[in-house]
This record gives structure tokens, C-alpha cells and sequence, in this order.
């Protein structure tokens, strides 16, 4: 678990946590990564582990992002397997016999909270075939499918050390869905299951307003591209939604938070967004609505705006949403 500042949620967790360990202490660590947290978190992390040395861990690193502190959790960690959390969540009570029945064969993936599967199994991965079937599940272009997110995954740590398997420290945006597609790139077997385990709570998006956003944008759609280079023709729907979602992503979390927080002026925005989509293979994912069904009515509206280039009125369609949901992108 990466903490950083996050003492105003992380209480509620840390109970969670507790809760969904139940009574096997004695085969789950739980590693805390604080990346320079500034707040109480500290604190409230050594009291947790105090009490329970046996099953918490505290690893104390400078501020230098999620993926380095969930790294670093990686190389420090001694259990079968990893699995990735965050500090504003909460996850199912006494889960720990259900994930150890799912993990007797071992396999090299093991994912929970799969929506309309029709029944939980083990699956050998041996074709391409049946890797582009799990990355679109991941990304929702097939059901049955999963959160795109890193909740709900579990990893063979081995697997993860043998394959060299780590999160990208340069990118700041997707660096998780990047991680999960590698991952499956290289995996053997998965076992695939539709078990409630993972709520995840609040969004916070404390990386996504400095300027390495827009270039890691577009070296995380590079990577996933060199990833699917030798893989067929299905790979380009794959690609679309990926850059389809950055599209987005810049837009909403990076231009519009901007503005919302003061940094950027809607002048700027709109110029900065109007340079963005002058790059050919954003204005290329706009054109079709084949992908609509897998975004909210916001996202919809918005790709149309875009389409016709009406990038202000797109902007102030996005600041004016967040205002009245209140959201603050802290």
C-alpha cells in the first residue's frame, strides 16, 4: 500500500484492512510505503504496526511517486504473492481462505471482481489470441471484463522478479494499466474470478498536474503500441481505446483540473488543448463512436465537441460538471 498524505481517509482503511485479513495474520504482510508523507499518515501507519509487527511492515522513502513506492514494495516483499492497494479503499471481510483455495495451482495471475463471468476458473494463456482477449477485458471492450485499474489483481511475485516486471517511474498517468498489460504479455495462467473483494471509494488524483503529464501520455500509448506490435490485426481496437481514454484523460485531468484549481487560465487551456489534438492520431480516435458505450454521457458529449474541434465550449462543458459535483482534483 503507497501512502502519501492520507491521513484524512486512512483510518477507515487501515480497519478495512484489518478486517479483510480476519484471523490469518499468519500467511498475509502488509507493506506500507510511505513516499514522504507530510501529514499524520506517519503516525497512524507506526501505530498499526506496533500493535502487529508480525503482519505490517513500514518502509519510509522520499516523495517520489506511486510507482516507485509500489516497486519498492515489490523488491521488499517476502509473501507467494502481491497484490497492489491504495490508501482510500476497502476490501471484502475474512477473504484470505477464499484467495488461498484460487491460488492452490499457483497461477501466474490471479484476478477478483471479474463483472459477468459466468463461472470462476483457471486458464492457461498459450496464444495471442487469448492475451488481446485479456487486455480488452481489462479495458473493457469484451465481457466478461474488470476494472482497468490496479485493484483486484494479485501476482505471482516470482513471476514478477523472473520477467523483470515493474512499474514504468517515468510515467505518471496509467502507469497501472500499463503494469497489468505487460504482465499479461508475459503470463502463463490466470484464474479468473467474479468474487466481490474491492470497493474503491474516492478518487484522487494527486499526480496529474505537472507537466510530465502530457509527454507521459504519449510515451504510455508508445509503449503499449511497441507492446502489441507483433500481435494481430484485433491489437488496433486495443490502441483505439487506449488512446481514445488519453484523449480524455488530458482533457478532464489535466487541462480542466488546471483551470478548476487556478494554475490556467481558460484561454490557456483552450490553447494547450487546441495543440494537443492537432497531433493525428488523437483527432483519428474521435471520429467514430464505436466506443462510446464504454464511457459516461460526459465523455460522449465531450468526444463529439472535440470532433468539431469546439474545444472551449468542450472545456467549459468539463469545468462547469466538476463544479457542480463539487470535485476539486486536490
Amino acid at each position: 500500500m503507497p501512502t502519501y498524505n492520507s491521513a484524512e481517509y486512512l483510518e477507515r482503511t487501515l480497519e478495512s484492512l484489518g478486517q479483510m485479513i480476519g484471523a490469518n495474520s499468519e500467511v498475509v504482510e502488509v507493506l506500507f510505503v510511505d513516499d514522504g508523507s507530510t501529514d499524520q499518515t506517519l503516525t497512524l501507519l507506526e501505530r498499526t504496526v506496533a500493535k502487529d509487527p508480525m503482519t505490517y511492515r513500514l518502509l519510509k522513502a522520499k516523495h517520489g511517486g506511486v510507482s516507485k513506492a509500489r516497486n519498492l514494495g515489490i523488491k521488499n516483499a517476502m509473501g507467494e504473492y502481491v497484490t497492489f492497494i491504495d490508501s482510500d479503499d476497502a476490501y471484502t471481510a475474512n477473504f484470505i481462505p477464499v484467495f488461498l483455495q484460487q491460488a492452490t495451482a499457483l497461477p501466474d495471475l490471479i484476478w477478483e471482481d471479474v463483472s459477468k463471468l459466468e463461472h470462476s476458473r483457471l486458464q492457461r494463456i498459450t496464444t495471442s489470441t487469448e492475451r488481446l482477449n485479456l487486455m480488452s477485458m481489462v479495458l473493457g471492450l469484451t465481457t466478461p471484463f474488470i476494472q482497468e485499474g490496479i485493484a483486484s489483481k494479485f501476482y505471482r511475485r516470482e513471476f514478477l522478479v523472473e520477467n523483470g516486471l515493474e512499474f514504468d517511474e517515468k510515467i505518471v498517468v496509467s502507469e497501472d494499466t500499463l503494469f497489468i498489460l505487460e504482465a499479461i504479455d508475459k503470463a502463463k495462467s490466470i484464474y479468473l474470478s467474479d468474487f466481490n473483494f474491492y470497493w474503491i471509494l474516492e478518487e484522487h488524483s494527486l499526480s496529474r498536474f505537472n507537466e510530465q503529464v502530457l509527454g507521459s501520455e504519449v510515451a504510455y500509448e508508445r509503449k503499449v503500441e511497441n507492446l502489441l506490435s507483433n500481435y494481430p490485426i484485433q491489437k488496433l481496437k486495443i490502441i483505439l481505446r487506449i488512446k481514445l481514454n488519453g484523449v480524455y484523460t488530458l482533457l478532464r485531468r489535466y487541462y480542466g483540473a488546471k483551470c478548476l484549481r487556478g494554475e490556467l487560465s481558460l484561454r490557456g487551456a483552450t490553447a494547450g488543448l487546441k495543440q494537443m489534438m492537432r497531433q493525428q492520431h488523437y483527432r483519428e480516435s474521435l471520429k467514430s463512436g464505436q466506443y462510446d458505450r464504454l464511457f459516461s454521457k460526459r465523455y460522449r458529449v465531450l468526444r463529439k465537441l472535440l470532433k468539431f474541434r469546439l474545444y472551449r465550449l468542450a472545456l467549459v462543458v468539463d469545468i462547469s460538471l466538476d463544479k457542480i459535483k463539487g470535485s476539486k482534483w486536490r
